[in-house]
């Protein structure tokens, strides 16, 4: 197997599925780097209701809003990606790997768009 030695070669070599697999390995690790901070915000419980309200107080401003609203799009991004890598790999559907990945994307950006002022209420425009 040929070692990769430039951005170039990757450029040269791009792909779609490419850039899907790749986003699927960083949501998959953003979303375990969240498992592990909802555990040490949800272990604030074990001090009583105040240190579990100030623990969720934190997050109740627009830098919290965003990260939950990111939360929502690793979740949808890697769950579409899924169902579609199963589908590819234990249904046959090869032929269909590209249409597939645009359902993905498609699907994960009509969520973005329909809950972005749902999680981040500083968006909603004012009548």
């Amino acid at each position: 197997m040929k070692k990769l030695n430039s951005f170039k070669e990757l450029a040269l070599n791009f792909n779609w599925s490419m850039v899907a697999f790749v986003l699927h390995r960083i949501t998959g690790l953003a979303l375990t780097l969240y498992i592990f901070l909802h555990i040490w915000t949800l272990s604030a419980v074990k001090d009583g209701p105040a240190a579990f309200n100030h623990s969720l107080e934190k997050y109740e401003n627009l830098m919290g809003h965003i990260f939950e609203y990111l939360l929502l799009l690793a979740v949808t991004y890697h769950l579409f990606n899924g169902l579609r890598v199963t589908f590819v790999d234990f249904l046959r559907f090869t032929r269909h790997q590209k249409r597939l990945l645009v359902w993905a994307i498609a699907l994960t950006v009509i969520v973005a768009l329909a809950s972005l002022t749902i999680f981040i209420p500083e968006f909603k425009l004012s009548a």
